[in-house]
């Protein structure tokens, strides 16, 4: 017999699972795939937002690290100057071999923030985890908070 442990599932049909175990979370997918282009605005909102909290959400991937150094020499840069510096160290770093988000692979969602005390945020994460899916909390998103889920 195949347990669920034994099959990997993907990340829509974790989020199915813990929408159906916690229902009144109210976990409701509010992202999915993204161009380039998108993901090179949300990481300029939110580095011009709050650099510390971009880096702290963000591993200390080279590119991550240059998208740092482009916004720190170029201070007076516009929204729009940053998202094209953003959009090209991208394409960069992936023609290198690097992961810059899940999302541009269509393997991560975005989640609204669920509804419930402290012991069953860590309940819900614990069970995604179990699920084969990892979770990162965005508590302060530029667009929002929620939750990052993938596998």
């Amino acid at each position: 017999m195949t347990t669920a442990t034994q099959v990997r599932l993907n990340v829509d049909q974790i989020i199915i699972a813990v929408q159906r175990e916690y229902p009144y979370a109210a976990i409701r997918v509010t992202g999915r795939a993204r161009t380039i282009r998108r993901q090179a605005e949300l990481m300029a909102q939110r580095i011009r937002a709050d650099r510390h909290e971009f880096l702290r959400t963000y591993a200390p991937k080279p590119h991550i690290r240059e998208m740092d150094n482009w916004t720190r020499a170029h201070p007076q840069a516009t929204l729009e100057e940053t998202v094209g510096a953003f959009e090209g160290i991208i394409r960069d770093a992936r023609v290198g071999g690097e992961v810059v988000s899940n999302h541009l692979s269509d393997t991560a969602r975005d989640v609204s923030w669920p509804i419930g005390s402290p012991a069953t945020l860590d309940a819900i994460e614990a069970r995604i985890r179990e699920l084969g899916g990892s979770v990162i909390r965005e508590p302060n998103a530029a667009g929002g908070r929620h939750w990052h889920i993938d596998h």
